[in-house]
């Protein structure tokens, strides 16, 4: 036997849920405030200078735009070194120059940028350069010289992209820091252009460190915070859930009178919704498995009763031996057979052991048969049952099947006749259907009762009523037989106004017979 593992708690899960949540959140935001945000800032200032670079190219290239109208706002948002230089002679004429205000102490000497030229139109008229700057910490050393700014520290990094880097080693006194250029040539109608923008790419370490600080506190809480919506958010999910596992939990002691109340969620309210109909429905079958227990015990015990009280009258006074004592004896033993009878015919079409052997045959003439039956009806209480039909009707069913179907109609109809005591079955074909029709003319059917009548034994009134011919189970075996054709089948009646059964099948072509 397999051991139950425990099952934790909905409350517990969600719990969990939100706090994995709030630490993923909490470790990406440790990551790129962190380890990453020294990575993100030198790509995103190189970024600028290349966008500002581009700028400047084209304002230079529409020459109906003054580009020395932006490169003052390009370095006083960006912090930047702007250069540009007419390189349409083999002399590199200077035309603009950013002066030191920001601090940047650009040392661009002419080789570099003959050396920045050559290596730009090696890689196609663009190309970025990066340099490592050492300044001195201590405030009586200048901090804007930097050491070893020769060309020999130009070295290329990779295609289109160029590294200067200083050969001296920072001592412990000094702090590093980059500083990165980007190169484009532009040509126009009138001269080349050779553009060179400088950005410093300051330290982040100070920062870091601060954000470290941050991080530790807004983790805290975080944490606390995230502990308390938690347990809070799943109480309140977790609470209405329990309160209706405890209310279906009753269900199974048969207390199907209860209500699971309204909540604000959507799929719980849906849940109860579900659940309050189906308690509704166990109700109604409880209700229908006592009366059919009661129906039945009754006709049950109705002829068996009749039997035993004329047997005994039959053993202990002499001369009740007669002809119509046994006959009565023999006709309720025969309606306590046909009674089990259609039980046993119920159990087996409702669990679809039944066997159906289709076959194709007349039905014209098979409620024709059916009418023989009623003939002393006929006769001797004056009934008027009629047959209406232009032409014979052949269907591929089975036969006997139908024949009860026809059989229990037409007693149910004779059963609720009307005062006229006429009951019209009606055959029509049309589209390849046929259709029939049972009438009656008797008291109808309110319409909110009319989906209940193919229940076993459901009554109308309420009130037991003894059949005048049959069981009471005879709409319950329709509905089942019918079902088992595929056929479809439906009543319309209305209080007053008679009843009117009907069922359709497809017609089969006598031709092929």
């Amino acid at each position: 036997m397999k051991s139950r593992k425990h099952k934790h708690s909905l409350k517990l899960y969600l719990a969990a849920a939100f706090l994995v949540f709030s630490a993923i959140l909490l470790i990406i935001m440790w990551l790129f405030q962190t380890v990453f945000l020294d990575s993100f800032y030198k790509w995103i200032k190189t970024s600028q200078v290349k966008s500002c670079t581009s700028s400047v190219a084209y304002n230079i290239e529409n020459t109906d735009r003054l580009y020395y109208d932006i490169l003052p706002d390009i370095e006083d948002r960006n912090n930047m070194f702007v250069s540009i230089y007419n390189t349409s002679s083999s002399i590199f004429t200077p035309i603009y120059k950013s002066d030191n205000r920001f601090n940047l102490y650009s040392q661009i000497q002419m080789s570099k940028v003959y050396y920045f030229y050559r290596t730009t139109v090696d890689s196609g008229g663009s190309a970025s350069f990066t340099k490592q700057k050492y300044f001195l910490k201590s405030a009586d050393e200048n901090p804007g010289i930097s050491k070893n700014d020769s060309d020999e520290n130009i070295s290329p990094a990779s295609p289109g992209e160029f590294e200067i880097e200083d050969f001296a080693r920072p001592s412990l006194e000094r702090e590093n820091m980059s500083q990165i250029a980007y190169t484009k040539i532009v040509k126009t109608d009138a001269a080349e252009y050779f553009i060179i923008i400088e950005s410093e790419v300051t330290p982040v370490t100070s920062v870091v460190d601060t954000l470290r600080y941050q991080l530790i506190i807004i983790t805290v809480i975080v944490i606390i915070i995230s502990i308390f919506i938690a347990v809070l958010i799943a109480r309140s999910i977790s609470k209405p859930i329990s309160k209706t596992n405890e209310k279906a939990k009753s269900l199974a002691n048969q207390n199907y009178d209860i209500e699971f109340g309204d909540t604000r969620y959507k799929e719980l309210y849906e849940l109860n919704n579900t659940l309050t109909f189906a308690a509704s429905e166990l109700k109604k079958v409880d209700d229908l498995r006592k009366e059919l227990i009661a129906n039945i015990s009754h006709d049950l015990r109705t002829p068996l009763t009749m039997i035993i009280g004329y047997s005994e009258v039959m053993r202990d006074l002499p001369g009740e031996n007669t002809a119509e004592n046994i006959q009565i004896i023999i006709d309720e033993a025969n309606r306590l057979n046909l009674l089990v009878s259609d039980l046993l015919d119920i159990s087996k079409l409702e669990s679809g052991t039944a066997q159906i052997n289709k076959a194709p045959f007349c039905l014209t003439d098979c409620i024709n048969k059916i009418f023989e039956r009623y003939t002393k009806l006929i006769e001797q209480e004056d009934y008027h049952i009629i047959f209406e039909h232009e032409r014979d009707a052949f269907v591929f069913a089975d036969e006997l099947k139908i024949t009860q179907v026809l059989y229990n109609l037409i007693n149910n109809a004779i059963n609720y006749i009307g005062e006229d005591k006429t009951v019209i079955v009606r055959q029509t074909v049309q589209n390849g259907k046929v259709r029939i029709d049972i009438i009656d003319h008797g008291e109808g059917i309110e319409g909110d009762k009319l989906d209940y009548i193919w229940d076993r034994y459901y009554k109308i009134d309420k009130e037991h009523r003894q059949a005048k011919v049959g069981t009471g189970l005879g709409l319950s075996i329709v509905k089942n037989i019918l079902l088992a054709h595929n056929a479809e089948f439906g009543v319309k009646s209305a209080p007053n106004k008679g009843s009117d059964f009907y069922f359709i099948i497809d017609e089969y072509d006598k031709n092929s017979l």
